[in-house]
């Protein structure tokens, strides 16, 4: 199972929170939560370690990355945080974002910030 880097966040607080426990009680503590167990390895952890400065800074700069799975490359920050704001938006007044109403929204905010077509992903 691929976590979220919202998930991996709650394992470096955990971490954080707990120093000096070894990798292995880390992973088995995750393994056996009741409500929504994390599943990952001792390699995978010590990999995510390696990263855990670059994941948190960002996901201090693009909130909306928490609730990927791997770091996505943004190519207009601009666009990217009004895209957040807009989803937001949207949530406050209760109303259901689709993908489709993302690709839209996205497009506008990419004329209003004049972003070149080549540059679009």
């Amino acid at each position: 199972i691929n976590l979220t880097l919202q998930d991996w966040l709650t394992v470096f607080s955990y971490i954080d929170e707990h120093p000096g426990i070894s990798q292995d009680a880390i992973v088995q503590h995750f393994k056996t939560i009741p409500n929504g167990a994390l599943i990952f390895d001792q390699s995978t952890l010590s990999r995510k370690l390696r990263d855990c400065r670059k994941l948190e800074a960002h996901t201090h700069e693009y909130p909306n990355a928490l609730s990927s799975k791997r770091v996505c490359v943004v190519t207009c920050p601009a666009v990217d945080r009004s895209l957040f704001l807009w989803i937001k938006h949207m949530e406050g007044k209760g109303e259901q974002v689709t993908g489709a109403m993302l690709l839209a929204k996205r497009a506008k905010f990419k004329e209003k910030f004049n972003i070149p077509e080549d540059e679009w992903l």
